[in-house]
């Protein structure tokens, strides 16, 4: 499908292209969403576990084959790696008008497996060079006939809205159908209705390194109109005028091979298809430099950006053990000062021992003064209460003595006049 990029805009050139732009009329603007997606030997190696994780990505087209001979590279390895990585997958063939249509179709068909196919087959129809209109419809005719008898599906079309439009025309209306327009609006065709539109060569997905194929479903279309399970056909193969029935038959006689071109053509062919190989060549060159150019200035950015990230994480490296060292010199004068604290407040209570040891030694002294005041004081007062006591019973003595004087006196004297009074009354 690259070549498309390269050589329509000389088909451009011509008389046609005034009349297809001026039948394009104001339609409302479809936003495209990512559906699908097809490669070819342009996108190199893939990574398709990577595209797997893109779930936009329904399909992919990968190109199989193109004219007589020709095998992309890098079909199997595309076609197993996305089966693997769970991704719907159909091929397509690029039609050649330098061979005859039953070669391409046994070299589409030795390289395309039924039972590895999840899509319809697809024919990839371009150019024209050394044909009739009439001719390249007969041979788009043939191939798809083919493709019906083979893998037992109608195959999808893929062209531009100009090609369809002035070339290929209502004897495919009915197909389904495949519209490269790389615009804002959607493509507009005279009959048929598309059900797949490329609307950008330009896209990004992960996992593919250089600009991809975008394509995206017509309003109401869906995987189920473009997988080969859902489109089988009966067991009744339709004839050729059963399938354009009520349309333009591909032409007026059985649709059979393109006729085979003059010498002069033929050499006009080789000519064309090696000015489009040199500038397929120059535009594969150009676009590897600018690639490698864009590899080499994403290496240098990145290299740079890891330099950035490693100079800031240094700095910040650095700048963590300055705020550890920091801290720990923090660390350290708080544990100092903790060390000290701790020493001051031990000799505050040492000191404060001491002075409570003192208060107590001195309470102690006051108090044994005081004891001892008091027990002398109590030892005065007894020894004043024992003089007393003394001095009271002396007194006492005193005056039991003196009672007992007194009381002898008395009896003394009344034994003399007891004494007196005998006598005398003895007288």
């Amino acid at each position: 499908m690259r070549i498309i990029k390269q050589i329509y805009p000389l088909i451009l050139l011509t008389a046609c292209v005034l009349p297809m732009w001026a039948q394009v009329t104001p339609v409302d603007v479809y936003v495209p969403a990512v559906d699908g997606i097809d490669v070819s030997d342009h996108q190199r190696t893939i990574d398709w576990d990577a595209v797997a994780r893109d779930k936009r990505v329904q399909f992919v087209y990968i190109k199989a084959t193109e004219g007589a001979t020709y095998t992309s590279r890098v079909y199997r390895y595309n076609l197993e790696h996305a089966r693997r990585a769970g991704i719907k997958v159909g091929s397509y063939h690029f039609l050649r008008t330098g061979s005859r249509i039953r070669d391409q179709f046994d070299n589409f068909s030795r390289v395309v497996k039924k039972h590895e196919q999840d899509l319809l087959p697809l024919i990839d129809v371009e150019v024209r060079q050394g044909w009739t209109n009439q001719q390249v419809r007969d041979s788009v005719k043939l191939f798809a006939d083919l493709c019906e008898q083979h893998y037992g599906v109608r195959p999808m079309i893929y062209t531009s809205a100009h090609f369809f439009n002035h070339i290929l025309g209502r004897a495919f209306a009915d197909y389904p159908l495949f519209i490269a327009r790389y615009a804002a609006n959607e493509p507009v065709l005279d009959c048929g209705s598309w059900i797949l539109w490329q609307y950008s060569e330009k896209g990004s997905i992960s996992g593919i390194d250089t600009p991809v194929d975008l394509s995206c479903f017509n309003r109401g279309c869906g995987l189920q109109n473009i997988l080969i399970k859902e489109n089988r056909m009966g067991s009744r193969r339709r004839s050729a005028s059963e399938a354009v029935e009520g349309r333009d038959k591909p032409s007026s006689v059985k649709v059979k091979e393109a006729p085979a071109m003059s010498k002069k053509q033929e050499k006009e062919l080789k000519k064309q298809q090696e000015k489009e190989r040199k500038a397929r060549e120059r535009a594969e060159k150009l676009q590897r430099e600018e690639a490698a150019k864009q590899q080499q200035k994403q290496r240098k950015a990145e290299e740079e950006q890891r330099k950035r990230a490693m100079q800031q994480a240094h700095d910040q490296q650095k700048k963590l053990e300055e705020q550890k060292k920091k801290q720990e010199d923090q660390q350290k004068k708080l544990e100092e000062q903790r060390k000290k604290d701790e020493k001051k407040r031990q000799e505050q209570a040492q000191q404060e021992q001491e002075r409570q040891r003192k208060l107590a030694e001195q309470q102690r002294k006051r108090n044994e003064v005081e004891q001892r005041q008091k027990q002398q004081q109590a030892q005065d007062q007894a020894a004043k209460q024992a003089q007393k006591d003394k001095q009271r019973q002396q007194r006492e003595t005193v005056q039991r003595n003196r009672l007992d004087q007194t009381a002898t006196s008395v009896r003394q004297s009344t034994r003399s006049r007891k004494t007196n009074k005998s006598s005398a009354d003895n007288d």
